[in-house]
């Protein structure tokens, strides 16, 4: 066997190890991707707050300790505190039901009797019989009770869940901002690009990630603004207080502002307010609701450079795709794939004016003759 065959298949043999490992550390990793990303993005996001404590503290560790502890203080702190307050005024909407409900004799009677009004306005306008609609509502509320029901106990797991991931998550942020300068060199050593095309790429990255911090904190102004007005036209108490409370809860995924509403419209429904409780379910889910397509769209599309209906797909396409978390992703993946595709166009677009430069050009006559 000669030197070259046993090389050639020794770097096979590197290759296929290589490869294995590979997917054996993919499979290791695959259970962290969502606390993984979320920790990058916040280590992205709060990069200037590090860089600030570093320069403070002059300890890489005290400023990543300093700094996670600050965005707990931030983020996690008011989550908590407006998570248990809206825990608090539900067992106490829920324990006014029940007493209100039980001096109706139950709360079957007193659904009956809640719409036995809607059920004679629908027979006079439909000609149905009033024992039929009747029958049909009560179904259709036993099966949105269900449905609720079920909605409850997932969105309980789904929060323990995501409290885990955020736990991790900020486990590994102290380490990102610990070992963040070690971790960019060593992108810029295995890149197979130029170290200032990479540098442009991690950029793209890095100005997209900001932008839909920006995005997040436009739509929670306007969703918390848009649901105090809500509380104020209904005149529910305390309207700022429950303002600020869905500006925090809209960051929660799904069901964001919707904590905060839509008890607020069944408590209305409870005390007999059938039209505020309407008018609040329908300005929370159709102007609160949508304020998030149009805002976060809006303010993307002037920091990222892509036009509002390209910022639309990615963020509905990512969250189709990765989750939560592709709030983030699909912007970033948009603007990672406009920044390659300009690469390409920089690199090629000079050597094809080259080459059309160096052809002879042709005269009216045909093809122009050298000098003699």
């Amino acid at each position: 066997m000669t030197e070259a065959v046993r090389e050639r298949r020794g770097l096979l043999a590197l290759a296929l190890l290589a490869a294995a490992t590979a997917v054996l550390a993919a499979m290791l990793l695959a259970p962290f991707v969502k606390p993984l990303l979320f920790a990058a993005v916040l280590a992205v996001a709060f990069e200037p707050l590090y860089e600030r404590l570093l320069r403070l503290l002059r300890s890489t560790a005290l400023a990543a300790l300093a700094a996670t502890l600050v965005i707990v203080l931030l983020v996690l702190a008011p989550l908590g505190m407006i998570a248990v307050t809206v825990i608090q005024e539900a067992g106490v909407v829920y324990q006014a039901a029940a007493h209100y409900t039980a001096q109706q004799g139950g709360w079957a009677a007193w659904l009956a009797k809640t719409v036995e009004q809607p059920v004679q306005w629908m027979a006079q306008k439909t000609g149905l019989p009033a024992p039929d609609v009747k029958a049909a509502l009560l179904d259709q509320a036993q099966a949105l009770v269900k449905l609720l029901g079920g909605w409850g106990a997932s969105l309980l797991s789904n929060i323990t869940l995501s409290l885990a991931n955020a736990l991790l998550a900020l486990f590994i942020l102290f380490f990102l901002f610990l070992e963040g300068p070690k971790i960019r060199d060593g992108l810029y050593e295995w890149s197979p690009l130029p170290r200032e095309k990479t540098a442009v790429l991690l950029g793209s990255i890095r100005d997209s990630i900001i932008a839909n911090f920006h995005g997040i904190a436009a739509v929670a102004l306007v969703q918390g603004a848009l649901t105090s007005l809500g509380f104020l036209f209904t005149g529910l108490g305390a309207p700022v207080f429950w303002g600020v409370a869905a500006a925090i809860c809209s960051l929660i995924p799904v069901v964001g502002t919707a904590i905060i509403w839509l008890p607020g419209a069944l408590f209305l429904l409870l005390q007999g307010a059938w039209g505020k409780a309407l008018f609040l379910a329908l300005w929370g889910a159709v102007v609160v609701g949508m304020s998030d397509n149009v805002v976060r769209p809006w303010v993307l599309s002037g920091r990222t450079g892509m036009n509002g209906l390209l910022v639309f797909f990615a963020l509905m396409g990512g969250m189709q795709v990765f989750g939560a978390i592709g709030i983030f992703a699909g912007p970033v993946i948009f603007s990672t794939a406009a920044a390659v595709f300009r690469m390409l166009r920089e690199e090629y677009a000079p050597q094809a004016e080259v080459t059309s430069s160096a052809e002879p050009a042709a005269g009216p006559g045909g093809p122009a003759s050298p000098p003699a």
